[in-house]
């Protein structure tokens, strides 16, 4: 009897294993199915937001060419109108240009906050700083 109940157990095991391999594959191609609709779903909404910018830009640009014809009726001339258009994207260049080129300067490349941290550690542990011969001591050749 005894024989017979350990077999049962045996069989109910693998019966156990088997239907929780099965679940586990179903599981898996749930997943993998979820899975391919979400990436389809994101890959149309990233080509609708493509779609949508080249449309803004190219529009942005048939309003230009409008706003220069336009000009170009009132004044005569499609060379002067085109200028008057362009004036203001112009004068926007310019001051992003300059900002960037503030913002680029070498003098705020320096890396101040790692000077001033090497400063501060070498005040807490004088003992760590570098003696007055070492490389660490001598200042930077300036570049000029």
């Amino acid at each position: 009897m005894g024989e017979r109940s350990q077999e049962n157990v045996f069989v109910l095991m693998a019966a156990a294993i088997r239907e929780a391999a099965r679940l586990t594959a179903r599981t898996l191609e749930l997943a993998r199915v979820e899975t391919d609709g979400n990436i389809r779903a994101l890959a149309g909404l990233a080509a609708k937001v493509l779609a949508i910018a080249v449309l803004v830009v190219s529009a942005f640009f048939v309003f230009l060419d409008a706003a220069v014809k336009m000009l170009a009726a009132l004044i005569g001339l499609e060379a002067i109108s085109a200028l008057i258009v362009a004036a203001p994207f112009l004068g926007v260049a310019v001051i992003l240009g300059l900002m960037g080129a503030r913002r680029i300067a070498l003098h705020n490349l320096e890396p101040w906050r790692s000077l001033r941290e090497a400063e501060r550690i070498a005040a807490l542990a004088p003992s760590l700083a570098p003696s007055p011969g070492s490389a660490l001591s001598r200042p930077a050749p300036s570049s000029r």
